[in-house]
């Protein structure tokens, strides 16, 4: 492999008039393969790429405004090239097209049609569609409230290794809506997702040990799991954590949301339940990356 050879073909590629050679450049200098990273640069070739008629580069073009990597953040515009993308077949294109629908970021909030371009890329396996479009049958979001069909979505998700479709299925396993309801394997879900990286499983499972739902209760676990999740930049995790430290010394809480739990943790959902676990980060590449969803609508890619 010779990233500087890649970086040579790419750009005689372009010059000859290769949008998909430009597109190709561009991620180079996205990533810093080849030459030196230059996100201006990048940008440039993925606007390149887009005029040219490069559906990658379209999306690219997109992600980054999205993000505003390397070029003013715009929403609106952001919005129009994923739509362009997703229409010539992008799948991510499809997901962040329907995430924007589902947030009304760059476009009118529309859940109907946020559901439907979930549902597009879902069926053609994208790993956070699915996800996204379990989320919406779970809550009623722009499809029919079907815990069921949501639960299903849940499984195939996690058939492709999916740590917040996990976290999901704890979560109807833990309330028993699409699925009979069992603890303690709603509980073993959560310790699944929460070791493939699940912040949610992991603030989820240290309320288990709190409460000793499905498990035997054990606040030092809690704890551990609380921290574990707020060391990820979880703000539940920093939230719970905290209680736990306060109650371990002995002091009275008087947060709302710590009171709520204390009078009965059943009489409401999972703070980090389905209804927060749709979509959400990219790993922080344009192009094909994957987005790895967690349970609240599609929370801002990360670039």
């Amino acid at each position: 492999m010779n990233p500087e050879q890649a970086v040579s073909w790419f750009r005689k590629a372009s010059e000859l008039g290769n949008a998909d050679g430009t597109c190709s450049l561009g991620l180079c200098f996205y990533q810093g393969i080849g030459v030196e990273q230059d996100l201006l640069w990048a940008v440039r070739y993925f606007k390149k790429a887009a005029e040219g008629g490069s559906i990658r580069g379209m999306f690219n073009l997109g992600f980054c405004l999205h993000q505003g990597s390397g070029i003013r953040r715009d929403h609106e515009q952001a919005a129009s090239w994923f739509m362009k993308a997703a229409e010539n077949g992008h799948i991510s294109a499809m997901y962040h097209l329907g995430r924007c629908f589902y947030t009304g970021v760059g476009v009118l909030k529309d859940l109907e049609e946020a559901a439907s371009w979930f549902r597009q890329a879902a069926d053609k396996q994208d790993l956070s569609a699915m996800v996204s479009l379990g989320v919406c049958l779970y809550e009623g979001h722009g499809e029919t409230r079907n815990p069921e069909q949501a639960v299903e979505w849940f499984r195939k998700a996690i058939e492709l290794g999916s740590a917040d479709a996990t976290n999901s299925l704890g979560v109807c396993q833990f309330w028993g809506k699409g699925v009979e309801e069992n603890v303690p394997e709603a509980a073993e879900s959560f310790r699944k997702a929460a070791d493939l990286g699940s912040e949610a499983a992991m603030v989820n499972l240290g309320h288990c040990y709190y409460w000793g739902n499905g498990v035997e209760k054990n606040l030092s676990e809690a704890t551990a799991w609380y921290l574990k999740a707020a060391d990820l930049g979880n703000v539940y995790g920093m939230f719970y954590l905290g209680n736990s430290h306060c109650e371990t010394a002995g002091a009275e809480m008087v947060s709302d949301l710590s009171s709520s739990w204390q009078r009965d943790p059943r009489t409401q959902e999972l703070l980090m339940g389905v209804a927060n676990s749709v979509c959400t980060t990219t790993k922080g590449v344009p192009e094909e990356e994957e987005i790895v969803p967690t349970l609240e609508l599609p929370e801002e890619a990360s670039g």
